[in-house]
């Protein structure tokens, strides 16, 4: 039996994001090729045929993490920023979404305002979540998600037009007009 075996490996690259600096979501796909024989039912007569089967893995390179415990050590450590981050992680719902105003967390954390908008803003940006509406966090499939790999496809495509939506947004935002008689950078650069 003659075997021929092809892997291909793709890596998803996108963001830099410190959550995952060294991780990779890596699907592997193998095509086995061979000739194998079969008995016609019909005939009787053994035949050669060629087959190919097709083999695809996906979400590898990952870890298997309980999150309560990973939670628990998080809280035992103690800064401030992680309370607010073990918030946010022992209240993703089933969507993989955060509903909470910051003044909601605040109160239920006890942590002061400046930190969770700090926090909150670091978690934009290294892209663990984007922002929905207020109050409306979806988090980043990639980093954690609860389900299914099928759900969590799923989940990653409305992260993703969730993403794109807020750099539309962002983009489309209007300048601030300077107040009367206030000085703007270009007005510097014009003298």
């Amino acid at each position: 039996m003659k075997k021929t075996v092809t892997q291909k490996n793709t890596s998803n690259k996108g963001v830099v994001n410190p959550f995952q600096l060294t991780k990779k979501t890596t699907s592997t796909k193998s095509v086995i090729k061979c000739n194998q024989e079969y008995v016609n039912k019909s005939t009787g007569e053994i035949e050669e045929m060629q087959v190919i089967q097709v083999n695809e893995s996906a979400d590898v390179n990952f870890h298997k993490l309980w999150l309560g415990h990973i939670l628990s050590t998080l809280d035992i450590i103690g800064n401030k920023k992680i309370q607010v981050l073990n918030y946010v992680l022992s209240n993703i719902d089933s969507k993989n979404q955060f509903i909470a105003t910051y003044q909601k967390i605040i109160d239920d954390t006890g942590v002061s305002r400046g930190t969770v908008n700090e926090t909150m803003q670091g978690l934009k940006n290294s892209n663990f979540l984007v922002s929905v509406q207020q109050g409306v966090y979806k988090i980043n499939p990639d980093i954690i998600f609860k389900g299914n790999n099928k759900s969590r496809l799923n989940v990653l495509l409305q992260y993703s037009k969730a993403v794109e939506e807020q750099e539309n947004k962002t983009k489309k935002e209007p300048q601030e007009d300077p107040l009367p008689g206030q000085t703007t950078i270009g007005d510097l650069k014009e003298a």
